[in-house]
């Protein structure tokens, strides 16, 4: 770990090996939405299990209530639960919901316990969070190998060789120790090592002259070679002038039964992927890391089918492969194993916020968004409480707990793609403007304000080292400030002067608004609360596909203020 000084760490900011146990392969299924086990089929449940519809407990509730249905798998203190009984290696997910003051874990095959219960990465009690667990059985005189343990996105155990074990192999159970849990989505896949497809005869190659980011804008172009091979690689083009050029190949592949499955394109570069005439993973000009890749999914007959794999070699470092695998078996990569270097280690570049809070301004991408927040401040306080900021929008849009911010893609050579990753455990939040003028209760909330009627005045710097950032709204001048306070963040909107039209703040957005208790609201089916005066008087409404929580501001004497937390 590098470690910066404080003050260097703002002005930068500001300035701006083999098939079944390849780290790149195993990469490939991270995170991933496994096969799902209806819970109905867990047919017997101890008596301190029972099946529910839906449930409401608050933050601060040590016992939940359940609706009927089967959905949801609800137990308290005694008898462990079976979840599976893997007869090899597996991959497993499920999202659990804790009471407050409960405790659970999960006894693995080989009888290692995993406790639940992580004080820097598990979330809020009545939250949903998720557990994700890649396990290697033992095998003749190899103990077994917790490959990797998440807890909400978190890694918190990996590569760990467990103790030897001389009981016999068992299911994977989970155990209440206090208070109530619940279970619900849970994925299973078996990890068998098996071949499920092989490339038919030679692979034929066409190499062209220059950096080309699509296929059509191929035809016109310089051929430097053609000729075959038996399985991909990149290195098909060594030895010819230049360093940037694009290699096509196309070839027949045989897979052995009908299924769907899924393929892995990794690309130190550019690739695409088309089969059968179709593209299913297309180019772009967004050239690609070593370690990064795309996945697709696609139901195949069994036989052979055409395959169409574009590589284009740019600047980064380069490498090509592609994997395939079905449901039950391991990524099988089609490409040599020299074709896919493993990437460059690159120690992690990291800034914790020790004795005062950090400020980083930087580039943040969130999930499902194709573009780049380029005005963004991050915050990372003492306090273990950390977000993010759009300042072009004034959008508080994620916060987290644990350590704070992961900067190498940064700060490290050329700093790209130039994004702060966060470190602990995250929650997105609404990517709008907290505020907005509306002629009434009813208008539709903007997605992006413009500086007509948004503009950012800057910030100023608290004793505490907090920033307070100021903005003018639709003819209103606003302070913004968001601090950690009893294990929440709480966010003090002030505003002063006369509004164009009535203003509103959108204290929370998302799938679904729950009151929990008063003035405390469970949102985007439990993600994180919200937590207001329980005099206020706000409104769920509902938006498209989403519900809003609507609170007028009043104004009086030209002045008006918001509070709200946010506790996860």
């Amino acid at each position: 770990m590098h470690k910066i000084p404080r003050l260097l760490r703002y002005s930068l900011a500001l300035a701006g090996a083999g098939w079944l146990i390849s780290p790149v392969a195993l990469a490939q299924s991270a995170g991933e939405a496994l096969p799902r086990i209806p819970l109905e089929q867990i047919a017997s449940l101890p008596g301190n299990w029972q099946r529910a519809g839906s449930l409401t407990v608050g933050p601060t509730q040590p016992t939940l209530k359940t609706q009927s249905g089967n959905t949801l798998l609800v137990g308290t203190p005694g008898q462990p639960l079976m979840l599976v009984s893997p007869a090899g290696d597996f991959a497993m997910q499920m999202e659990v919901l804790m009471t407050a003051g409960a405790g659970g874990q999960l006894t693995l095959p080989d009888g290692y316990t995993v406790g639940l219960n992580d004080p820097k990465t598990s979330k809020a009690p009545g939250l949903w969070q998720t557990v994700e667990i890649r396990y290697r059985a033992p095998v003749g005189n190899r103990s077994a190998i917790l490959e990797k343990l998440t807890l909400n996105g978190v890694t918190l155990q990996e590569g760990l060789v467990l103790p030897r074990s001389s009981r016999a192999v068992g299911p994977v159970a989970l155990a209440v120790q206090s208070g109530s849990a619940a279970i619900r989505n849970l994925g299973y896949r078996a990890l068998t090592n098996k071949e499920v497809a092989r490339w038919v005869g030679s692979i034929k190659y066409t190499i062209y002259e220059g950096e080309i980011f699509s296929r059509d804008a191929l035809a016109n172009r310089k051929v430097l070679k053609e000729d075959t091979t038996s399985m991909l690689s990149y290195e098909v083009a060594y030895g010819l002038p230049g360093n940037r050029y694009v290699v096509l190949y196309n070839g027949k592949l045989n897979v052995t039964e009908n299924e769907t499955y899924q393929f892995d394109l990794q690309a130190g570069g550019v690739g695409g992927l088309w089969i059968n005439g179709k593209s299913l993973i297309p180019t772009s000009d967004e050239r690609q890391y070593l370690g990064s890749g795309k996945t697709v999914r696609v139901p195949l007959t069994a036989g052979t089918h055409d395959v169409q794999v574009m590589f284009t070699r740019s600047w980064p470092r380069p490498g090509l492969g592609l994997f395939v695998s079905k449901a039950d078996t391991r990524p099988q990569p089609l490409h040599t194993l020299t074709s896919l270097p493993e990437p460059d280690p690159v120690g992690a570049i990291t800034v914790q916020a020790e004795a005062k809070p950090e400020l980083v301004r930087s580039f943040v991408q969130l999930p499902g968004e194709k573009m780049k927040r380029t005005h963004s401040l991050s915050v990372g306080t003492p306090a273990g409480l950390h977000y993010t900021v759009d300042l072009n929008q004034m959008a508080l849009i994620q916060a987290w707990k644990g350590d704070f911010a992961d900067v190498t893609e940064m700060w490290h050579e050329r700093g790209e793609p130039q994004l702060l990753r966060p470190i602990g455990t995250n929650v997105y939040l609404p990517g709008q403007s907290p505020l907005m003028a509306l002629n009434s209760d009813q208008a539709a909330w903007s997605d992006s304000l413009g500086e007509n009627v948004l503009k950012y005045q800057g910030l100023t710097i608290d004793k505490q080292g907090m920033p307070v950032m100021e903005y003018k709204l639709a003819g209103v001048t606003v302070t913004d400030a968001i601090r950690p306070e009893g294990g929440a963040l709480t966010r003090t909107l002030n505003l002063t002067g006369s509004a164009t039209a009535p203003v509103y703040c959108r204290i929370a957005a998302g799938s679904s608004i729950e009151e929990v208790g008063k003035g405390v609201y469970a949102v985007n089916d439990r993600s994180y609360y919200v937590r207001l005066d329980p005099k206020a008087k706000p409104r769920v409404r509902q938006s498209g596909n989403k519900q809003e929580l609507l609170l007028p501001v009043a104004m009086k004497n030209s002045t008006g203020s918001v509070q709200y937390s946010i506790l996860f």
